[in-house]
């Protein structure tokens, strides 16, 4: 069987969002573990899912920081 390398980022991600519940956007990509290439898309599930929000973005709209939600802190 083939690890699922997606749901282990989107895990460590979120791991990392308990232990910093407000966070920048290059501190998960250096710190959380994850694969930087699937950070961005990890995030936007997220914030759709309503488990995270971003508090800062760029002019094209990435996220350059976001907040783990109240729930699931």
């Amino acid at each position: 069987m083939d690890p699922n390398y997606k749901k282990q980022d989107r895990e460590q991600i979120l791991a990392y969002l308990k232990a910093h519940p407000i966070s920048s956007v290059d501190a998960i990509m250096e710190e959380s573990g994850a694969e930087p290439v699937r950070v961005y898309p990890l995030l936007f599930e997220l914030n759709q899912e309503k488990i995270i929000r971003v508090l800062e973005e760029t002019g094209w709209g990435a996220p350059l920081r976001v907040e783990l939600s109240e729930q699931e802190r």
